[in-house]
């Protein structure tokens, strides 16, 4: 979710969340389906004998996807391609038609002219409810959070974005918002990300989807820290390691290419340095070993450059940008810069 600023740039309001309800979810419905009606095994040997028609199959019910309507239709038509019916028929499994009979599908399911499929339209529909209930119920949940009241346009894209059942199901839950098909939504998603690869800084400002820290030994603290994590570090103060050092937290807004610093990070006279990057779906991780804490990426350090905790001081420099983590380190005893950047597409 996104406000426009009055420059024309972007400020998220909410990072990008969700599961796996769009499109390719009502696909596996379908194969799950047609599995019931012809055999598992017989399905497996269509896929493996005639991997053409398999997906040209998909792709037809791509297309019939997008006019599937909650009460504008009573049957849906699909194409029994051939090759699909003589793996079934070397099956020796039943027939299409006695199994229809058996599954009690008779007022639901009828074969015509042998190659088409006439099946009922609520059966058609049912393959949708999970993934558009699911999808709707996200998005009510995220309307209804403090940040994201303003909201008065909602943009549907995608190949999913294009089926009227999904269409007219959400623009209902979510009136009386605008809902915006734009034309060739399913194209809407590439030709964002060739515009946004032109303009990489169209969007000012991201919510964090995870609090970003790094590992260090901190102070011992008795309310969080459990006594066996104790350790006495090389200046002879009381420690724990791996701790979590954070520097933004989950649910933040942050403005990209702005530079967040840590600063006074004491290095360990007696190690060689690394600066361990980590993200962690929790407000307030601990550790860095929590398992909530996903290791994204280091930046090697080297030896300290003095004896004293004065001398070995450094400040540590995140910079958030599109898909990317700048890290940067000040040694400053030395003034020596360190840096790299972690790509965080995956995290």
């Amino acid at each position: 979710m996104h406000k426009k600023n009055p420059d024309g740039t972007l400020k998220e309001l909410h990072p990008p969340s969700g599961g796996p309800w769009g499109g390719t979810f009502v696909d596996e419905n379908y194969i799950k389906w047609l599995t019931e009606m012809f055999g598992e095994a017989t399905m497996k040997q269509f896929k493996d004998d005639s991997m053409d028609d398999f997906i040209d199959m998909l792709r037809e019910f791509e297309m019939q996807k997008k006019h599937i309507f909650s009460d504008k239709q009573d049957v849906v038509v699909f194409k029994i391609y051939l090759s699909l019916l003589e793996c079934h028929e070397k099956s020796g499994d039943e027939t299409i038609a006695t199994k229809i009979v058996r599954m009690n599908l008779s007022e639901d399911v009828k074969i015509k002219k042998k190659c088409k499929l006439h099946v009922s339209a609520n059966i058609v529909r049912s393959w949708f409810h999970g993934p558009i209930d699911n999808t709707v119920r996200h998005i009510t949940s995220i309307l209804s959070e403090e940040a994201t009241k303003e909201v008065s346009t909602i943009l549907l894209v995608g190949g999913f974005g294009e089926c009227e059942l999904a269409q007219e199901t959400i623009r209902k839950a979510v009136s009386p918002r605008t809902v915006v098909i734009p034309a060739d939504a399913s194209l809407a998603v590439l030709k964002g990300a060739v515009l946004f690869g032109h303009q990489p800084r169209l969007i000012t400002s991201r919510r964090m989807k995870y609090t970003y820290g790094f590992s260090a030994a901190v102070s011992f603290d008795a309310s969080k820290h459990p006594p066996e994590k104790m350790a006495v570090d090389s200046y002879g103060d009381i420690k724990v390691d791996h701790g979590f050092v954070k520097v933004v937290s989950k649910g933040t807004t942050v403005d990209l290419y702005k530079e967040i610093k840590i600063e006074n990070v004491v290095l360990d006279k007696r190690l060689n340095n690394e600066l361990n990057i980590f993200a962690s779906t929790e407000q307030d991780p601990v550790f860095t070993t929590d398992p909530s804490c996903m290791y994204i990426g280091k930046l090697e350090l080297g030896p300290a450059p003095g004896e004293t905790e004065a001398e070995n001081k450094v400040d540590i420099c995140f910079t958030f940008g599109d898909t990317e983590l700048k890290a940067r380190v000040v040694i400053l005893q030395t003034g020596k810069v360190l840096e790299d950047v972690i790509d965080c597409r995956l995290v």
